[in-house]
């Protein structure tokens, strides 16, 4: 039985809950509903309340139609859907504890705060202020035009924040001691923050998983010519440019136009890859500087990492993955190297699916995230990597290994299937909710009785190794990695869009024809 608790932030009182110690406070609105006029504009201020606001419930998520990895935990999917969440073990405003706040992940296009994954119950008995976030998704979010704006989602997150640096204190928070942390896209949140001059002071860590690094050696930045052709794909599909007539579409024609122009093709032959995202951050300079780079602040300690076989969460095991597939993703991946690629994979002497995971994994995961360590680290800046290859029972059973957003229910410390995880995922998991919390209290990631994580340095490169247990080892490049990393040098030879074109296609058959696939493929192996 919960019993009430009630916290009075600036818009009003609010009325919680309280289980085992744990307080909760969900669904609070962070900025006002942005619909009919505040559709396509900065987040407004939270309006205020009289009385005392039922917080013991997740607010409506974002519209969407894919990209949620967990189970929601609501129903209704809203235009109105600016909440967040806060679980501590604290309400007293003398205690000034670290704050986490959760960015989650989905592609831009799914997910929520509320996702049974990132419940902060656990975490926060371990002596944190734990926030989680919804904000807009798809075009709601992230439609780029000179005659709209752009980075709207980008402008929800810092509207969160700045929530948090006002009323955190209420929940025993310290604003002054902030961590961001996110998951894929949520990670690619993370990074546009440390490039966002209007977060500036509001938060003081940041942590990104799976994602938030340089782009993939193979492609190129998002240009605005290119954000703004996305915008007018999305005009024609809704029947108009006009911004007045724009605001007054259904946002569910909105939200269905969003996941038609995402580049997915219709259920069963879906595969979701990072590679082909339409609605994304933009640099436009303004909300968000050129070239999205985190170096606009030097003086906040970075802890990020990749898992082993990112890929097999978009491309799953025990399918039928032609050589013709391989060769077509060297070519895409690979370029001017796709035979030295190909030579390291043939020699492997592996199965072609294992082939596509490491090269995948490497091309939009791995190396990224190694070249982001090294330009950071040569920046001045401290950095801290893990690498996650812990294989659970059940993700051993599946073949899908260490795939993207494994390590996120051990971070969190919801492994709740029994049948999945065992004994030795608990402890690990204990040890990374350890490492996380006082990363975001010191800035240094260690696990209570042993050593501090290593910290990546280019002349002695170092990184902390998660499998069955946690070892300090050496972050040496794979060859794959170094001919993917030589790629840098030369120019990009195809943009971020078009290329996200043809990995579609490659994965999919939903952009070309199939015979226009084949020849494709057999024209670039």
């Amino acid at each position: 039985m919960s019993e009430k608790k009630y916290v009075q932030i600036r818009e009003g009182l609010l009325e919680g809950g309280t289980n085992n110690g744990v307080h909760r406070f969900l669904g609070i609105p962070y900025a006002a509903p942005p619909v009919g006029d505040l559709r396509w504009r900065p987040p407004a201020p939270p309006l205020a309340w009289e009385g005392s606001r039922d917080a013991t419930r997740f607010g409506p998520c974002a519209i969407q139609t894919i990209g949620a990895s967990f189970d929601l935990r609501v129903a209704q999917k809203s235009e109105d859907c600016l909440y967040l969440n806060v679980w501590t073990t604290s309400l007293d405003q003398r205690d000034c504890r670290p704050v986490m706040v959760w960015i989650h992940g989905g592609g831009n296009l799914g997910g929520a705060g509320s996702e049974d994954a990132f419940d902060g119950t656990r975490l926060a008995g371990k002596d944190v202020v734990l926030v989680t976030l919804n904000y807009r998704l798809g075009a709601f979010g992230f439609l780029s035009h000179p005659t709209l704006g752009a980075n709207f989602a980008v402008l929800d997150w810092v509207a969160a924040l700045e929530w948090v640096r006002v009323n955190i204190v209420s929940f025993g928070g310290d604003p002054s001691n902030v961590t961001i942390f996110g998951e894929s896209a949520g990670a690619v949140a993370v990074r546009m923050l440390l490039a966002c001059p209007r977060a500036d002071g509001l938060f003081h860590k940041a942590i990104m998983q799976s994602g938030g690094n340089e782009r993939a050696a193979f492609a190129q930045e998002l240009s605005w010519q290119q954000a703004q052709k996305a915008a007018e794909r999305f005009f024609e599909r809704v029947g108009t440019s006009d911004p007045v007539e724009l605001r007054r579409i259904p946002a569910e024609l909105i939200g269905q136009a969003s996941h038609d122009l995402c580049g997915l093709p219709p259920p069963p032959r879906r595969i979701h890859t990072p590679a082909h995202l339409v609605w994304v951050p933009f640099a436009d300079g303004d909300v968000v500087l050129p070239g999205a780079d985190p170096l606009h602040r030097r003086g906040i300690p970075v802890l990020m990492g990749c898992t082993e076989n990112e890929t097999r969460y978009f491309i799953k095991p025990g399918r039928a993955y032609p050589k013709l597939m391989l060769a077509g993703m060297t070519a895409v991946l690979a370029g001017s190297r796709r035979a030295d690629v190909a030579g390291v994979l043939s020699r492997k002497r592996q199965s072609t699916y294992d082939s596509i995971d490491q090269l995948f994994t490497a091309a939009i995961f791995t190396e990224p995230a190694y070249e982001t360590a090294r330009r950071l680290t040569n920046s001045g800046r401290r950095i801290y990597y893990y690498h996650f290859n812990r294989v659970a029972p059940g993700a051993a059973s599946s073949q899908e290994l260490a795939k993207h957003t494994a390590e996120i229910r051990y971070v969190f410390g919801n492994l709740t299937a029994d049948e999945y995880y065992d004994a030795q995922d608990q402890k690990l998991s204990a040890q990374l909710q350890a490492a996380w919390v006082e990363f975001a209290s010191t800035g240094v990631p260690k696990v209570q009785g042993c050593e501090a994580w290593p910290e990546y340095r280019v002349d002695d490169p170092q990184m902390t190794y998660i499998g069955d247990t946690i070892e300090k080892r050496p972050f040496r490049p794979t060859e794959l990695i170094e001919i993917l990393n030589s790629m840098r040098t030369q120019t990009a030879h195809t943009t971020f869009f078009s290329t996200s074109r043809m990995l579609l296609a490659l994965f999919t058959g939903g952009v070309f024809t199939h015979k226009k696939r084949v020849r494709w493929l057999r024209s670039n192996s």
